[in-house]
């Protein structure tokens, strides 16, 4: 018996949350990986058929006794909306897409705008909800973003606003609102096997100011005022000369911004989007800041969007987990 109904749930979400993970599982890999009694998981997966959050699957193959009854997530039992926001070369793209429990997409569109004020993304919510119907959105925005207010931001538009109660007011939505280079650590750890205790994310774009997201034992490292990875502040001149610097040395400024991000955090691995750059002239000019004893694991990547998808659908899944607390607030 449960103690409470907070109790239950919490149960009821140990399970979901590792048909999120592994999609699939029998009762006795549930009852495994949850610490849940066999009766305890019976129970949760009779409710669970019964609103089709999962369905029944083969059965897996007998080993002499009786076969082990297999149980499948059902994607469309949720769909969650995504938003990436992005300024490039004074150009400003969002990328939207509708998934499923399943991460699989459902509806996808790429919208292009001189100026991005928050009637034009009102629209876009309500053209993504004609389409298909969701309860939650996440947004990955180029901007500090402190609990719903944007500050820093590439789109000037956006600048000191609540965005997130203005959201959540008119389109009737849970809303989160991420720092893109915070977005895109959050897709990074989703689709790996983070053995690492402490990564640095660091973004160069070839046309704006640098981002760097902190991820220290199982935790984003935001800062008292969500500003913390904002390498645009470290003192390698200002805006302006930073500006300059990214246009006539780019491998320069990158190397300074992980320098110091080395010799701050001393991070075990870091993951770099920095498409003017050339990696091994990177590692080589490296050498010159940090011993390489104190250089972490650097890797390279080319894409970060399907990261920044990743992540969307990431702060989506969290913003839907039932939370103990919520029963004592």
């Amino acid at each position: 018996m449960y103690k409470s109904k907070g109790e239950k749930d919490v149960s009821i979400q140990c399970v979901k949350d590792y048909f999120i993970e592994h999609k699939t599982a029998t009762k006795t890999e549930l009852a495994n990986a949850t610490h849940l009694s066999l009766a305890t998981v019976t129970n949760i997966l009779k409710g669970l058929l019964e609103t089709k959050y999962i369905q029944r699957i083969e059965d897996e193959e007998s080993t002499g006794g009786r076969k082990a009854k297999r149980y499948q997530i059902c994607g469309q039992y949720m769909l969650f909306g995504l938003m990436y926001l992005q300024n490039i070369q004074q150009h400003i793209r969002v990328q939207v897409r509708i998934v499923d429990l399943d991460d699989v997409i459902v509806y996808e569109k790429t919208y292009h705008f001189n100026s991005l004020p928050v009637e034009k993304i009102l629209f876009i919510i309500e053209e993504m909800k004609s389409h298909f119907d969701f309860s939650y959105l996440s947004i990955s925005i180029p901007a500090i973003a402190d609990r719903g207010l944007v500050s820093k931001c590439d789109i000037e538009e956006l600048e000191n606003i609540q965005l997130k109660e203005k959201i959540e007011s008119a389109a009737k939505l849970q809303v989160s609102i991420e720092n893109d280079a915070n977005t895109a650590m959050l897709g990074y750890i989703y689709t790996h096997s983070i053995s690492k205790d402490s990564i640095a994310f660091i973004y160069q774009p070839d046309n704006h100011h640098s981002g760097c997201s902190l991820y220290v034992h199982q935790a984003i490292i935001y800062g008292a005022t969500h500003f913390a990875g904002e390498l645009g502040y470290l003192p390698n001149g200002s805006l302006q000369e930073q500006e300059l610097l990214l246009k006539e040395n780019p491998l320069l400024l990158l190397v300074k911004q992980s320098a110091s991000v080395i010799s701050v955090m001393n991070p075990s691995h870091m993951v770099l989007y920095a498409p003017c750059v050339n990696e091994s002239d990177f590692k080589q000019k490296m050498d010159q800041y940090i011993p390489q004893i104190h250089q972490p694991n650097f890797e390279f990547i080319e894409n970060m969007d399907e990261y920044t998808f990743k992540g969307l659908n990431h702060l989506c899944i969290e913003q839907s987990r039932y939370k103990l607390k919520k029963e004592n607030e």
